[in-house]
């Protein structure tokens, strides 16, 4: 997963420093922020090859990701199948109960944060929304008014003339 992050930035890399991009300031910076990235990218690799570093589950990101490494880990399959030779430690591993759980208490706080500034988004969006729509009604309603007002200037026009 980590190498075809690396593989992705180094596309960017060259795709924003070739002919077409490289007079844009935008794309010099953007490629300076990416060989950045891909520096350290790199030391993370070496990290995680040299066992400085283990991966845990809660280090890949994604629901799908979690996901799909909970139902190898019920199915016995092996995760370097999947996600190459990387080594993951286990969760237990180094670790006593009390600091798991202090993990799992400020996770869990964490993720309530999370949906709740998600529900108060999403109650935002509706309010904007609920705006909009009642904004675009009354526009509607004007509109039709108007055009009852000009059918019937018209149809006064068309009787003063016979």
């Amino acid at each position: 997963m980590l190498t075809e992050m690396l593989n992705e930035l180094n596309r960017l890399i060259i795709k924003y420093s070739g002919i077409d991009w490289n007079t844009k300031p935008t794309a010099n910076s953007l490629v300076a922020l990416l060989m950045e990235h891909t520096n350290h990218l790199k030391v993370e690799i070496n990290e995680v090859k040299s066992g400085r570093r283990k991966l845990q589950d809660k280090n890949f990101l994604g629901p799908r990701t979690r996901e799909a490494r909970r139902r190898l880990r019920a199915t016995n399959t092996t995760i370097s199948e999947t996600f190459g030779d990387i080594p993951i430690a286990n969760e237990s591993e180094n670790q006593t109960q009390p600091i798991i759980d202090i993990h799992h208490r400020l996770s869990d706080v964490g993720q309530r944060e999370f949906m709740k500034k998600r529900r108060e988004a999403r109650k935002a969006r509706e309010r904007r929304r609920a705006k909009i729509d009642a904004w675009r009604e009354e526009k509607k309603k004007k509109d039709q008014e108007e055009d009852k007002e000009e059918g019937a200037k018209k149809t006064r026009r068309k009787k003063k003339t016979k």
